[in-house]
């Protein structure tokens, strides 16, 4: 994995975590007949950035020699 997908990873899972933040705004605004499935939807959430999370540690811890060595002056 390059570190440019790393990055952008990296980038999707801020996205995916200011969601979970925002959720606590949003459910309020939520009929009370679907607020049972906005909370699955919530913890889908949670795992999918638990699970990405790790993957792209996993990726990074694997290939540490994807930064430039120009880029950090080590």
């Amino acid at each position: 994995m390059s570190f440019s997908n790393i990055v952008k990873n990296y980038g999707h899972l801020h996205r995916l975590g200011k969601q979970i933040i925002r959720h606590k705004k949003n459910i309020n605004h939520f009929p009370k007949s679907k607020l049972d499935r906005e909370f699955l939807k919530q913890e889908g959430r949670i795992q999918r950035f638990i699970e990405e999370t790790n993957k792209t540690n996993k990726a990074w811890n694997y290939n540490p020699e994807t930064i430039n060595e120009y880029w950090t002056g080590y």
